[in-house]
C-alpha cells in the first residue's frame, strides 16, 4: 500500500501514537518534573505551571502520567517478549515431538482461546 492511500484518520492515530511513545521513552527529558517530586500544594488546579494540576501529595500529574506511560510500555514489551519466547519454544517442541504432547498443547491453546 502506498503512503498516499493511507486514510487521514490512520495518519492522525499513527502520529499521536508516535508522540505518546516518544514521550514515554524519553520521559526523564520530556516530563517537566520528576516522577515523585513534590512541586506544589495539594490538589492545585490546572495552571501554566501544572497543566493537569497536582495530586494529594503535590506531585505534578502530567509528569506522573508520562512516567506511568513509560512503565506501561516496559510491561507491554516484557509481556510480548515473554509470550513470544514461550510460544515459540512450546510450538517448536510440539512440532518436533508430536503425539500426545502436541494434542495436549493444542487442547490447552483451544481452552485459552475460548
Amino acid at each position: 500500500m502506498a503512503l498516499r492511500q493511507i486514510p487521514f484518520t490512520a495518519w492522525v492515530g499513527l502520529i499521536l501514537t508516535g508522540f505518546f511513545a516518544f514521550c514515554a521513552i524519553f520521559a526523564p527529558w520530556v516530563a517537566p518534573h520528576g516522577n515523585g517530586e513534590i512541586v506544589g500544594d495539594v490538589w492545585e488546579p490546572m495552571s501554566a505551571a501544572h497543566w493537569l494540576g497536582t495530586d494529594n501529595l503535590g506531585r505534578d500529574l502530567i509528569s506522573r502520567m508520562i512516567y506511568g506511560a513509560r512503565i506501561t510500555m516496559e510491561i507491554a514489551v516484557a509481556a510480548t517478549a515473554l509470550s513470544f519466547s514461550l510460544g515459540s519454544i512450546l510450538g517448536f517442541t510440539a512440532a518436533v515431538f508430536g503425539g500426545w504432547f502436541d494434542t495436549l498443547l493444542s487442547r490447552f491453546v483451544d481452552l485459552l482461546m475460548s
